[in-house]
């Protein structure tokens, strides 16, 4: 093993295409691992909504901290399905004609086939799937803690806050007092 694993390494030393073809095919080995890690071949319709439900629960947390008599406020948002985004696609369609004669009869034949591509714009950062249609997650139900919810005017308000913004039923938001750790 250790003699073959040295002929390798003489060989390559010999020869200069080989030992390139064999740094490139490592390259491109690191650049496939790094891009399925960062997300290169992820498919555009089904992302998920982590993002957004992150970025509402801290807003919601800011202004929800502005009502009077609230004090602190954290957020938890659930939700029943994930966001979608959907994709515009490009489909072309390419047909090809085929005509043959035998000995006693010509026969014609029609081919047909079609490719669908997502459409895609360049930007500074590579190609960007064109978004056609943007859906919100559905929202589950929310828990909000806060310092003053021991007040019912205070809890009201903060229920009715999270309604205005989010859309849900007052039954699918639960506002709780804030403990103090000991």
């Amino acid at each position: 093993m250790k003699q073959s694993i040295q002929a390798l390494f003489t060989r390559l030393q010999k020869n200069r295409y080989l030992s390139w073809a064999l740094y490139g095919g490592l390259l491109l080995l690191a650049l496939l691992f790094y891009g399925v890690g960062e997300g290169w071949f992820a498919r555009a319709p089904t992302e998920a909504a982590t993002p957004c439900a992150d970025s509402l629960e801290q807003r919601l947390e800011a202004i929800l901290g502005r009502i009077r008599g609230a004090g602190q406020v954290r957020v938890l948002i659930t939700y029943d399905t994930a966001g979608e985004r959907i994709a515009a696609t490009v489909s072309t369609l390419d047909e090809s004609l085929s005509e043959s004669t035998g000995s006693t009869a010509a026969t014609k034949s029609k081919q047909t086939r079609e490719t669908v591509q997502p459409a895609t714009v360049t930007t500074q950062g590579g190609q960007t799937p064109i978004i056609l249609v943007e859906k919100e997650p559905s929202i589950r139900g929310v828990i909000v803690v806060a310092e003053g919810a021991a007040d019912p005017t205070v809890r009201l308000n903060l229920q009715r806050a999270v309604q205005a913004v989010t859309g849900v039923s007052i039954s699918a938001i639960e506002v709780f007092e804030m403990d103090y750790p000991s």
